[in-house]
């Protein structure tokens, strides 16, 4: 077995939820200074939502580039010096005031720190059995919910330049983090990696693909709403300044949400189940904020919506540890897996939005129900066209009865 880490299991999950928090802060901090961006960089709306997009497709990249690399180097190496790459092209861009080269910079900054997303699934499996690996998996993505309510509050007071560094300086720490608690666990498998073509393996599995178009769904319809919230609830008649509100409660509930989706999970213990409550919940809690009169039953239902749909994101990214359950690939695969995953829900998540506005445009009730339509088909893909993977399911208490026999 590998030479282990001198950290330890939650740690390690901590570092991976550090990750989540500061990616989102620098995927939203563009918006969140909004007036900022537009004046150091000579842009207007179209190049704001230009810049503040273009992170969206790093997971694409990332995965198809680091997926494979992960399971050849091991995750301590490619993540060590994937990250260093990435740390000083996040110092350079403070100082830049070319949009062109700020809209590179970016890319490439986060290009190379998204090795760690990439990494989550593959390193947190060999710290944690296969009953509590997804339940780790979804606590550390719900810290994403933290870093989309810090951007708007922090960004705000410090100003886009001292944000920018902020990003800069968190992420050389974390990377100094990496250097000291960084590496694989117990659960590690031998030294010697899969051979090549690995995305060959994992992309015939067709359970990684239901799973990866409910992972894109759940992405996909929460953006969704976080994209429209604001304008449509003005359009239904509420005051701006009710509806900039709207935006904040939405996130937070949705924060709120992905822990409560990690408490649902360690206590139901059955994946599917938790799934189907996370889409339907959210969707007949968010229908019912749009198609009900405005009130105080608005906000209720916002809230509710986004409190049971906020686990959806990691309930479902979660899972990719535990496909090896159902034979369709071995453990070896799991950072190409996990590549595989951004990289189908990059893909995805860039194009239905755009697909949704031009179909819709300013047609909030189609929105809405093109929301609906997204939890239907996570629904169906990730808590019934896969086996039920969770420790209740069949599959894990036969791994854990194989695993029991031959220790004895």
């Amino acid at each position: 077995m590998k030479k282990q880490s001198t950290g330890n299991a939650w740690i390690i999950t901590a570092f991976f939820t550090l990750f989540m928090i500061i990616m989102t802060f620098n995927l939203i901090v563009f918006p969140a200074s909004a007036q900022d961006t537009m004046e150091i960089y000579g842009i207007g709306q179209a190049g704001l939502t230009t810049l503040a997009s273009v992170t969206s497709l790093v997971g694409l990249f990332a995965g198809l580039i680091f997926g494979p690399m992960l399971d050849r180097k091991g995750p301590r190496k490619t993540i060590l010096y994937a990250m260093v790459i990435g740390v000083i092209f996040f110092f350079i861009r403070v100082f830049v005031t070319n949009y062109t080269i700020v809209v590179i910079l970016t890319f490439l900054a986060s290009f190379f720190v998204g090795v760690c997303q990439v990494a989550a699934a593959k390193v947190l499996d060999t710290w944690f059995t296969k009953d509590k690996v997804s339940v780790a998996f979804a606590f550390q993505s719900a810290g994403a919910g933290i870093g989309s309510a810090a951007a708007f509050l922090i960004a705000s007071l410090l100003g886009l330049r001292n944000s920018l560094l902020l990003i800069a300086i968190a992420y050389t720490l974390l990377w100094v983090m990496w250097i000291f608690i960084g590496g694989e666990g117990p659960y590690a498998m031998p030294t010697s990696g899969p051979p090549k073509g690995g995305f060959a393996v994992v992309f015939k599995s067709s359970y990684l693909w239901m799973l990866a178009i409910a992972y894109s769904c759940a992405v996909g319809s929460t953006l969704l709403i976080n994209s429209y919230c604001i304008n449509a609830f003005i359009a239904k008649g509420l005051d701006p300044s009710a509806a900039s509100m709207m935006g904040m409660v939405i996130n937070l509930s949705l924060l709120g949400g992905g822990y409560l989706g990690t408490y649902l999970m360690g206590v139901i213990k059955r994946y599917n189940v938790v799934t189907i409550i996370c889409f339907t919940g959210g969707a007949i809690g968010y229908l019912l904020a749009w198609f009900t009169p405005l009130g105080v039953n608005t906000w209720i239902f916002m809230i509710l919506g986004g409190l049971i749909i906020g686990g959806g994101i990691g309930l479902t990214a979660g899972r990719t540890p535990l496909v090896p359950l159902t034979g369709q690939f071995s453990q070896e695969y799991i950072g190409t897996a996990s590549g595989a995953m951004e990289t189908i829900k990059g893909v995805l998540t860039f194009v239905l939005p755009i697909a949704i506005a031009q179909w819709f445009q300013t047609n909030y009730n189609g929105i809405f129900i093109a929301f609906a339509v997204l939890c239907a088909i996570g629904l169906v893909t990730g808590g019934i066209l896969v086996p039920e993977l969770g420790p209740k399911g069949q599959l894990q208490k036969d791994a854990k009865l194989k695993a029991d026999s031959a220790a004895e």
